[in-house]
């Protein structure tokens, strides 16, 4: 029936990472996707060999030699994070640098370049995508798998298994994401902030963004607005001397 072809487009819509049918192709698909289409011609010209699912591998070569390059489907999150970040300084810096002193600003400027460089690092990271054919015969003797490996791993209580989706073998730490459209080792969850999954590969330095955002927010709510302000700003130091000169 009509309604439940309909049902079944907007199921596959979903798993695709697409926002809904009538958002525009630079919603839908990212402006990196975009491009890279544009580029070649049209998104329908867009090599496979730069698709993992629905992930995109904006530099192919890099990912190949150094796992970065590869964006997720959630474009949007990476964006409004850099946002936050930057009206976060914006606001904090100057205020930092006049209230209390240049080296208060300077950490303010430090904090949102290493959040900055942590949150690239992050987005455009191979989170740890399970490919076939990396090690030559596979489980079961078939080719392009996994050779060499048990079939049941003790420490994790469970075995690889043959994901239908992807058409690979999943170790035992590893989970198919719908969102992304690949399996990913050491998966962790997907993160619509940082736009794509979180597993083996960048976990550490999904670890490090949080960390530093955080670090980065209670220094300027309780050194910056309060603690530095109050007993080391140019506000006291000059109450001071005023009360001084009354004496």
């Amino acid at each position: 029936s009509s309604e439940g072809s309909s049902r079944r487009t907007k199921k596959t819509n979903h798993r695709k990472g697409l926002c809904c049918p009538c958002c525009p192709t630079v919603v839908r698909r990212g402006p990196w996707q975009c491009l890279a289409g544009t580029i070649m011609g049209g998104n329908e010209n867009l090599p496979n060999s730069m698709r993992v699912g629905n992930m995109i591998m904006v530099l192919p070569s890099c990912v190949s030699r150094w796992g970065f390059g590869i964006m997720g489907p959630h474009w949007f999150g990476p964006v409004a994070c850099l946002l936050l970040l930057t009206i976060a300084t914006i606001h904090f810096a100057p205020k930092a640098y006049h209230h209390i002193g240049p080296i208060s600003g300077i950490i303010c400027l430090l904090f949102y370049i290493h959040g900055v460089v942590s949150l690239c690092i992050v987005t455009c990271s191979d989170p740890g995508v399970v490919k076939s054919g990396t090690t030559g015969a596979g489980v079961g003797g078939r080719d392009g798998g996994y050779a060499g490996l048990p079939r049941v791993d003790v420490s994790a209580g469970r075995g690889w298994r043959y994901c239908d989706l992807c058409s690979v073998y999943q170790p035992p730490d590893a989970v198919h994401c719908p969102e992304c459209n690949v399996c990913v080792e050491g998966y962790d969850h997907h993160c619509p902030w940082m736009g794509t999954c979180i597993g083996k590969k960048n976990f550490t330095s999904f670890m490090v963004f949080n960390l530093t955002w955080l670090f980065y927010l209670l220094y300027a709510i309780i050194w910056v607005t309060f603690v530095g302000r109050t007993f080391y700003g140019t506000g006291a130091m000059m109450e001071d001397s005023d009360s001084s000169g009354d004496e």
